[in-house]
């Protein structure tokens, strides 16, 4: 036998050997995680419904607003964090006002603030931006209420274990009047928020 003939025996040989490892290992590559899910709700606190604006004490009603534009949402681990969108669908963080004084069936509007995908695992840290331009009582003038650059952003520690194809969801009590204050001749947002409940 020629010595073509052992070239072509030795690279068929080399081809069938490589095939078997190819085949029979995962060259140490392991599949991705499939993400979980973050739903943040805020609600405002059904105790804190009025507001002292000297002389009057102003109650809410049904035709109020007082408008807070939530941005930036994101969940931290120690330094590392994943962003928050506003909805599963969504590629771009977006800047949304709500009405935190809206009421339906006696009760403030529920809203869902963020829904967004994140990389399973335990996070110690939900951290997003509100601020707030404007607050309207029925019969009265529109009040400006400025928020204050270090008071933009609310930090919420809570440990937080995401799984995998899996919803935590995480509720959020702001209290609209207790976060005003009145300085000099403007008032003032400094957001009063908290954590009330984690599912699951």
């Amino acid at each position: 036998m020629n010595k073509q003939y052992y070239l072509l025996i030795y690279r068929l040989m080399i081809l069938c050997v490589s095939g078997f490892f190819l085949f029979s290992c995962d060259a140490g590559i392991k599949d991705s995680p499939d993400p979980g899910t973050i739903r943040i709700i805020m609600q405002s606190n059904p105790s804190d419904t009025s507001i002292v604006i000297v002389p009057d004490t102003l109650s809410v009603t049904e035709n109020d607003f007082f408008g807070v534009t939530v941005f930036q949402g994101k969940a931290y681990k120690d330094s590392m964090f994943a962003i928050l969108y506003h909805d599963i669908r969504s590629t771009t963080q977006e800047d949304i006002t709500y009405n935190i004084i809206k009421i339906d069936d006696g009760e403030y509007r529920k809203y869902t603030i963020f829904e967004s995908y994140v990389p399973p695992g335990s996070y110690n840290r939900i951290q997003f931006g509100l601020k707030s331009s404007a607050l309207k009582f029925s019969g009265f003038d529109v009040i400006t209420v400025e928020t204050p650059d270090e008071t933009k952003y609310v930090d919420l520690n809570q440990p937080l274990n995401i799984s995998e194809n899996s919803v935590t969801e995480i509720n959020v009590q702001i209290s609209p009047f207790k976060s005003i204050d009145r300085y000099r001749d403007t008032y003032q947002f400094t957001p009063v928020v908290e954590i009330i409940s984690v599912t699951p």
